[in-house]
């Protein structure tokens, strides 16, 4: 009889090294939370990029413009697909981070069984999938307007993670120092969105002036945006190579920094 009893007493679970039941219910929070209004999450990027690429298509396709080898219409599309990408990925950790500072709860987190890793682990999981389905979405939702099956599906796969990953930690870092949406309003209008507009977008590297080119360059974002292009078209203004350095001493500064804010509990009472 003792020993029944014993068997009904609430026991300590066993997470083992890593905690993956945890980490995949922190995960599906995350994406289910980042899909919850699927009108913005959605349907207001695929609009967006719709818009862009009509107003483009009327005032320079027309034109007969030819970039890198290719009409405009087609150079420009991965560049909106690209920043579909990021622009999901920077918002799924940031958002979520300040809602829950402004309700009060993100402290909880450093109660839950999991590492700084874990967590560190299971945000940018769950951005780089909000990231990519949008990316999905808005590369469907354009085709018919001069979208291609992609020429290089690996590297397209390979750039299109890297780059939400990337951003991914980044807006954990933003999500992390930001106490509310204006803080918030501000890195994304004043340090994410000129990086990605200034990235090659609308435009290829040559195009530039020469003095200029060597900033462009310098910017990560540029890296993602023509590893995206030639993963789609088969053509880039850089050798993929360098973006693939580029975009893995990024993704190791990133995490490193982002674990250690977490390790460290920053601003998680503020």
């Amino acid at each position: 009889m003792s020993d029944a009893i014993w068997r009904k007493r609430p026991q300590a679970r066993r997470f083992g090294a890593v905690n993956i039941r945890g980490m995949a219910t922190f995960y599906r929070r995350e994406v289910h939370r980042g899909f919850k209004i699927w009108g913005i999450t959605l349907a207001a990027p695929a609009i967006r990029a719709l818009l862009f690429a009509g107003v483009f298509a009327l005032v320079v396709a027309a034109t007969g413009k030819i970039v890198l080898g290719m009409p405009f219409l087609e150079f420009l599309i991965p560049g909106l697909v690209a920043v579909a990408i990021l622009e999901r990925s920077f918002e799924s950790a940031a958002f979520s981070m300040v809602y829950d500072k402004t309700e009060g709860i993100f402290g909880d987190i450093a109660t839950a069984p999991l590492t700084p890793g874990e967590v560190v682990l299971a945000y940018a999981a769950s951005s780089v999938t909000g990231a990519l389905i949008v990316g999905t979405v808005v590369w469907l939702v354009l085709l018919p307007l001069g979208g291609q099956v992609p020429a290089q599906p690996l590297a397209l796969a390979y750039f299109a993670t890297s780059g939400a990953l990337i951003i991914a930690l980044f807006s954990q870092i933003a999500g992390l120092w930001a106490p509310k949406w204006d803080y918030l309003a501000g890195v994304q209008t004043f340090i994410f969105m000129p990086f990605v507009f200034l990235s090659g977008v609308f435009f290829s590297l040559d195009q530039l002036p020469v003095a200029l080119q060597p900033w462009a360059r310098a910017n990560p974002i540029f890296y993602i945006v023509d590893g995206v292009r030639f993963g789609i078209t088969g053509r880039g203004d850089t050798d993929p190579l360098t973006g693939v350095i580029v975009t893995l001493v990024c993704i190791t500064v990133l995490a490193a920094l982002s674990y250690r804010l977490f390790a460290i509990g920053f601003r998680f009472k503020s």
